[in-house]
C-alpha cells in the first residue's frame, strides 16, 4: 500500500516570506460565532509564499503563465536527493545519485535552520547543471531552498538557465522528514489565469 508524505510548508500568518514580499494574512469577515451562517475566510499572500512553483512569466515577460503549463509536468516520477554538506548543486555529485527514468529531481539542502527564520544562504546550481539535467530527461527541479538564485540576485540568472534548458522550478519544499529515494510527486498549482506562479500542496507517494 502506498504511503503519502506531505512536503508542503504550512501556510500561516507567521510564515517567513521573501524579504520585501507581502506577508500572508488570513481573515474571517464572516463567522458563525458572530451570527453569520458560515465561516468565510479571505486569504492574502504572494504567489511565491511557502511551497510554490514559478511560471516562466515570473522572470520572462511574455512567457508562459501558470495556467498555460500542462498539469502533468507537476505529477510523475521524482527522486529526493540529500545535498546537505555540498557547497553547490553540481553535476559531479548528482551524476552519482540520479536514478534512471527520473524526470523530477528534488534536492534537500538543509538550508532552513528554523521554520520561522528565513534562510539567507543556500547551495546554488553550477552553470552546467541545468543542461545536464535536461540531457538526463529531467523536466523539473525542486528544492527546499526559497529560490534557485541567491537572495541578493536581481538578474535571476539561474531561473533563466533552468528555463532555457526546459526545466520547471518548484521551490521551498519541506523535505526534512523524507528519506532519499524514488517517489511519485504530486504538486499541482492553482489554475490561475495570468499567474506568475502558484502555491502548491506538494506530496510524495512511495
Amino acid at each position: 500500500m502506498s504511503e503519502f508524505y506531505d512536503i508542503t510548508r504550512p501556510l500561516h500568518p507567521k510564515i517567513p516570506v521573501w524579504p520585501g514580499d507581502r506577508e500572508l494574512s488570513l481573515e474571517h469577515p464572516c463567522k458563525i460565532a458572530n451570527g453569520d451562517p458560515a465561516n468565510v475566510g479571505h486569504l492574502h499572500l504572494s504567489l511565491h509564499t511557502g511551497t510554490h512553483v514559478d511560471a516562466p512569466f515570473h522572470f520572462v515577460d511574455g512567457a508562459a503563465t501558470i495556467d498555460e503549463i500542462p498539469v502533468d509536468a507537476y505529477v510523475g516520477p521524482a527522486q529526493v536527493i540529500d545535498m546537505r554538506g555540498e557547497t553547490s548543486l553540481s553535476v559531479r555529485f548528482l551524476a552519482e545519485q540520479l536514478q534512471s527514468g527520473i524526470t523530477r529531481v528534488l534536492l534537500r539542502t538543509g538550508c532552513w535552520s528554523s521554520p520561522v527564520t528565513f534562510p539567507q544562504t543556500w547551495p546554488l546550481a553550477d552553470a552546467d547543471l541545468p543542461v545536464w539535467l535536461a540531457e538526463q530527461g529531467v523536466r523539473l527541479i525542486g528544492l527546499d531552498a526559497p529560490s534557485v538564485d541567491e537572495i541578493t540576485s536581481t538578474a535571476l540568472a539561474r531561473h533563466h538557465k533552468f528555463n532555457d534548458a526546459g526545466l520547471l522550478i518548484l521551490e521551498n519544499l519541506d523535505l526534512d522528514a523524507v528519506k532519499p529515494g524514488a517517489y511519485e510527486l504530486i504538486a499541482l498549482p492553482l489554475r490561475l489565469v495570468g499567474g506568475d506562479g502558484s502555491p502548491v500542496r506538494a506530496v510524495l507517494r512511495g
